[in-house]
């Protein structure tokens, strides 16, 4: 098999004002292809694989990493593929020396699912529990198939790390597409007011979310190589949201207007599980 790169990455410890920081050193002669395991192994399992875990946060053992890092998953009713997830997920986590915690914020039953909303809860309720300086939004159901697809946040611009999507052929679908896994510091996504949550089933959160970006005179770095690769997992698809368009239409004038600045929600349960923080939530 090609790749576009080779890699062989080797990890160091560098001193900076009396700190032992995590840094990666990269040499190109291996690669970073990543074994994409579907198998949806029992919890018993996987807890056991990752026995070093406690109340779903990870820290490196022998150093300080650069960022504390929130992993926000809206979620509901996808099990299966949060056991698969996890335990794709914290092998490539842990090597990439990070500080973690790992969020899935459940919607309860009744309303249409808002994928934007429960990203903004997960932001808030993350900073309850640390000063996280990084926040990756991640659907449930894409695996990132290259460790070299880094889950850092850039302090210069928003960051888009899915190149491509196996469903997809691994194609963007537009120009501005702006979903499946984007990271953010707290600087930014405070300064666009995080999601609208105005956006009831599926669509159209993402493309607002990219406005916000813009208009607030940032631009989006995208990781363009192969390490940018997801595999997606099958799911039914959501109802889509027949009123997105509209809602899109009035983006601008509603910036300020609908965001973390009035999230309103009631926290039904924050439960500290081995391998995640599950908060289930409503909207009130």
């Amino acid at each position: 098999m090609q790749h576009s790169f080779k890699a062989t990455l080797f990890f160091v410890v560098i001193i900076i004002q009396g700190f032992l920081f995590c840094a990666w050193i990269f040499i190109y002669r291996g690669i970073g292809q990543l074994k994409i395991d579907k198998v949806t192994h029992s919890w018993e399992t996987i807890e056991k694989k990752f026995s070093k875990i406690k109340d779903g946060h990870h820290c490196p053992e022998n150093c300080k990493a650069r960022q504390k890092v929130a992993i926000i998953i809206p979620f509901r009713d996808r099990e299966n593929q949060l056991r698969v997830f996890l335990n794709h997920m914290h092998p490539i986590l842990m090597r990439q020396q990070l500080e973690y915690g790992i969020y899935v914020v459940e919607q309860s039953k009744g309303l249409e699912f808002n994928r934007g909303f429960l990203f903004n809860v997960g932001f808030k309720e993350a900073l309850k529990d640390s000063d996280y300086e990084c926040f990756i939004l991640h659907d449930v159901d894409l695996l990132p198939e290259n460790d070299y697809n880094t889950y850092t946040c850039s302090t210069d611009h928003p960051k888009h790390l899915t190149a491509g999507i196996d469903k997809w052929n691994y194609k963007m679908l537009y120009t501005s597409y702006f979903g499946g896994v984007s990271g953010m510091t707290r600087e930014q996504y405070e300064a666009i007011n995080g999601f609208s949550n105005s956006f009831f089933g599926w669509g159209g959160e993402d493309d607002d979310l990219y406005n916000r970006v813009i208009w607030s005179k940032m631009s989006v770095y995208r990781i363009i190589n192969d390490a940018g690769k997801y595999t997606s997992l099958q799911h039914k698809q959501a109802v889509g949201n027949s009123k997105r368009f509209e809602v899109l239409k009035t983006g601008k004038e509603r910036m300020w207007k609908d965001g973390l600045n009035t999230l309103k929600y009631n926290l039904l349960q924050k439960t500290y599980k081995q391998l995640y923080i599950h908060l289930t939530v409503n909207v009130t």
